[in-house]
C-alpha cells in the first residue's frame, strides 16, 4: 500500500471529522487575524481537543458498524485510522495558526 492510498483512506475513513476540524481551524485562524494574541493561541489548540473529543464520539456513534471491516480487510486498524485523522487535523490547525502568526504578527 503506497503512501497515496493511505491518505486517500484516511480521507474517506475520517471525511465529516477532517471538515469538520477544517471548519473549526479557519474560524481560529480568522480571529487569530482579527487580533493577535499569543494566549489565544493557546486557547485554540486547548478547544481544539475538547472539539476533538466530541467529534470522536460522534462519528463512533453514528458510523456503521460494518463498515470497519473494510479497512481492516487492508490491514488498517481503526485505531491507526483515527490517531492519523487528528494528527492530520492538529497538523493543519498548527500550519494555519503559525503563518497567520508569521506573516501578521
Amino acid at each position: 500500500m503506497t503512501f497515496r492510498d493511505r491518505i486517500f483512506l484516511t480521507w474517506r475513513y475520517g471525511k465529516a471529522q477532517l471538515l469538520i476540524g477544517a471548519v473549526y481551524n479557519l474560524v481560529c485562524m480568522s480571529f487569530l487575524l482579527s487580533e493577535i494574541s499569543y494566549t489565544f493561541f493557546v486557547d485554540c489548540f486547548i478547544m481544539k481537543v475538547v472539539v476533538t473529543a466530541i467529534i470522536m464520539y460522534l462519528a463512533s456513534k453514528f458510523q456503521d458498524r460494518d463498515s470497519i471491516f473494510f479497512y481492516i480487510n487492508l490491514g488498517l486498524s481503526r485505531r491507526k485510522l483515527q490517531v492519523s485523522v487528528i494528527l492530520a487535523d492538529f497538523l493543519a490547525l498548527s500550519i494555519l495558526l503559525t503563518t497567520a502568526l508569521f506573516f501578521h504578527g
